[in-house]
């Protein structure tokens, strides 16, 4: 069984990025971004689209390599590193567009990443798995391209739960999903959250995604503009509008 744990937000963060500026060949994304995530917490990033939370996420992952800046995680700086020394030191991508192993079946995707647990937190297992996620459990044969994109996404999360995490990081947690599975997602992070898991979560829905973090950063164009509580984003209706369209 998993016991909760209680966010320790006194101590150094989990994940701190400082000043990190990085892009891609035709330009520059981020400029000297500051982020941290706390062992247990959830935060939301949001802003427009194409204002680089993609590419926070990529560079936090090593698919993009910072500019400048620092990246540590855990006490360990990541920069530079490549991106499979990175997820082994304990950081799950749930990548946008949920990019399943088309060619393997529900248990094969999910025993392709499984490792044992970073940090103390008890480890994820097929079964703890199914038990978040019943439908995969009916569909474990069944191939990656064979899913709906709702079962998808949950196979996304598995796989990335199996490598156990110490970070999760899920880009576009509910785009394109039916409403129902959108609810089901949110369940599954607000469940993630109660078991001490800490989430950097990207999505569009600030009103659902507020109901699981603990605190929003928000991006425009590359920069930091906004962070805070959950509760106090709902109430700035003026950082709402101008920042997000809401």
């Amino acid at each position: 069984m998993f016991e909760s744990r209680r966010p320790d937000h006194d101590s150094a963060p989990l994940l701190e990025l400082r000043a990190v500026s990085a892009g891609y060949s035709s330009g520059q994304v981020l400029f000297d971004l500051d982020l941290t995530v706390g062992e247990g917490e959830v935060v939301g990033l949001v802003g427009r689209n194409g204002m680089g939370k993609t590419t926070t996420l990529l560079t936090i992952m090593g698919r993009i390599r910072a500019r400048s800046g620092s990246i540590v995680f855990g006490g360990v700086r990541l920069e530079g590193l490549p991106p499979f020394r990175i997820a082994r030191l304990g950081i799950g991508l749930v990548p946008e567009g949920r990019q399943v192993f088309a060619n393997l079946t529900v248990r094969e995707n999910l025993l392709a990443t499984a490792r044992d647990p970073a940090g103390d937190l008890p480890g994820w297992t097929l079964e703890e798995v199914f038990r978040l996620f019943p439908r995969l459990a009916e569909r474990v044969d069944q191939l990656g391209d064979r899913l709906s994109g709702g079962e998808q996404q949950m196979l996304a999360i598995g796989r990335a739960l199996m490598a156990n995490p110490r970070l999760l990081l899920l880009d576009e947690a509910t785009e394109g999903l039916a409403p129902l599975v959108r609810r089901e997602i949110w369940r599954v992070l607000g469940d993630l959250k109660k078991r001490g898991h800490a989430i950097l979560v990207v999505d569009k829905d600030v009103v659902a995604l507020a109901s699981v973090a603990d605190r929003f950063c928000v991006l425009e164009k590359g920069r930091l503009v906004w962070q805070g509580p959950s509760r106090a984003l709902l109430a700035d209706r003026d950082s709402l509008e101008r920042h997000l369209g809401i």
